[in-house]
């Protein structure tokens, strides 16, 4: 019995996803998936280019392929050099890929445009999905030293700094280094990496020990290491913070912030969010000039209007 259309063209689909890496041409189709043999099941190699029957399948192929695309959400290249048919990466409508590369694409990363040296980003488009991970050049310094404990000298913003590494992470797409400061009694130092005037040769790290000169202390916890928000560590009395934000400012207040979107209206954004570092609170809010304004609890709003009083003053 010959395969009815919609057989023909999901054994299509389902021949074109099991061979993916292969150069699928017309003659494989014809010989491989049923009903493209021709209507009195001609074996395929009697198929000659360019005959009629050739040019009936081909065409009949196109229709096929036009329907995996319209109605079953299935999208076949055509490569027409290597005159073969792939099924396109990934396996989902036009439609479906575009929001996708859109949903990848709204994730703001700062320094993957303009290749910024310290940052990290992703970078996608319509032909395949990409991850670029930018990392600064001084990272597999550090992190050789950190692995052989080895003390590190460089400059950092014109002054020359020792360090013992603990460890490398990441602050808003920053790269950074924390470690024991031997010249201070080896207090605890983090120095963004995009700040460092390596002097050596070449431009790399300078040591300033030998290996195993050090040990990582017990109390060195990497998660906090790299925590820069004062909210995360401060140790006032928390509050259930509300934020009146406006619309275009949202999402860099979110940014700079965190918490999460009470209500949302055309005018304005109200934003919750624990606080637990007042002072720290006070000064970033300052930074969207009245487009980000305190509504509750009574206490941080009292807290902003005491020093703008006074600065007023």
């Amino acid at each position: 019995m010959a395969a009815t259309a919609a057989e023909r063209i999901l054994a299509l689909a389902a021949y074109l996803n099991e061979h993916r890496r292969d150069e699928v041409t017309l003659d494989d189709i014809a010989r491989d998936v049923p009903g493209y043999a021709g209507d009195d099941n001609a074996d395929a190699s009697e198929l000659v280019a360019k005959s009629p029957e050739w040019e009936a399948t081909r065409k009949k192929l196109r229709r096929d392929l036009a329907d995996l695309d319209e109605e079953w959400g299935i999208e076949v290249d055509y490569d027409d050099a290597r005159h073969c048919y792939r099924l396109a990466p990934p396996f989902f409508t036009t439609k479906e890929r575009a929001a996708l590369i859109s949903a990848a694409a709204v994730v703001a990363v700062e320094g993957l445009g303009n290749a910024e040296p310290g940052a990290i980003g992703s970078q996608v488009d319509d032909s395949t999905s990409r991850v670029v991970v930018r990392v600064h050049r001084l990272v597999a310094d550090f992190r050789d030293a950190i692995a052989s404990h080895t003390p590190l000298t460089f400059v950092h913003e014109e002054r020359v700094r020792r360090i013992e590494p603990f460890a490398l992470g990441v602050w808003r797409n920053r790269w950074y280094v924390a470690g024991a400061d031997p010249d201070h009694d080896g207090q605890l130092r983090r120095f963004r990496l995009d700040r460092i005037d390596a002097r050596a040769p070449g431009g790399h790290l300078e040591t300033a020990g030998e290996p195993e000169s050090f040990t990582v202390p017990d109390w060195f916890d990497v998660d906090k290491a790299f925590d820069f928000d004062p909210n995360s560590w401060g140790k006032d009395a928390p509050l259930d913070a509300r934020v009146r934000v406006g619309p275009d400012h949202a999402s860099a207040f979110l940014q700079e912030f965190g918490g999460e979107v009470v209500t949302r209206t055309t005018d304005a954004v109200i934003v919750g969010l624990p606080v637990r570092h007042y002072e720290s609170f006070r000064n970033r809010l300052f930074q969207f000039r009245g487009n980000a304004v305190v509504i509750e609890p009574p206490e941080l709003v009292n807290l902003v209007r005491a020093h703008l009083t006074a600065v007023a003053g």
